[in-house]
């Protein structure tokens, strides 16, 4: 059996413990967690997860960032196309990174997308890279008090500091995490 697999035996398991979706205590802060794992295990990790979501009592959302990226800009999806086909990949990235720095739209749509559940497994990083990076999302949720445990399902490399995309680019920006497993 595979580290990624026993590992995510793991986090199963903790995400399943009384009170992880409620923490008590100090601050009671929320808890942000990284699964980093080698990018060549993305499908035991898309498997695996299938799975614990359709066996867990626990109410997951499961948020796609390519999927949730497409999402804040379903109106405007053949203007984004002819964009794209004018001005090629540059403009496109411009055309969305506007929209992308406004903290307030990105949030807004999280929450709205996530409110109902008690944990939120994001996944899709990849997918996403470079048009919406994961620390840059967190870090908007943290800026405005969102107060749900998050688990980023990462393919690459967590340092314990800073996230290393596909275990090889480092332009991640650094954000408090915790390894779930």
């Amino acid at each position: 059996m595979s580290q990624t697999f026993e590992r995510l035996k793991q986090m199963e398991k903790r995400i399943n413990e009384e009170g992880f979706t409620t923490p008590t205590g100090i601050g009671s802060e929320i808890p942000h967690y990284v699964f980093d794992y080698p990018a060549e295990d993305e499908l035991i990790v898309r498997t695996y997860l299938e799975g614990v979501l359709k066996r867990t009592s626990i109410d997951i959302k499961e948020m796609h960032l390519f999927q949730f990226l497409l999402s804040l800009f379903e109106d405007d999806v053949e203007e984004l196309v002819e964009i794209s086909e004018e001005g090629g990949y540059d403009e496109l990235v411009h055309a969305l990174q506007t929209v992308l720095e406004d903290q307030d739209v990105i949030v807004e749509s999280f929450v709205e997308q996530t409110d109902d559940a008690k944990l939120i497994f994001i996944t899709g990083v990849g997918s996403a890279h470079p048009l919406i990076r994961s620390s840059q999302l967190l870090k908007k949720l943290s800026n405005h008090a969102y107060r749900k445990p998050v688990i980023l399902f990462y393919p690459g490399h967590f340092t314990g500091l800073e996230l290393r995309l596909f275990g090889i680019l480092q332009n991640e920006d650094q954000y408090q995490l915790s390894r779930i497993s």
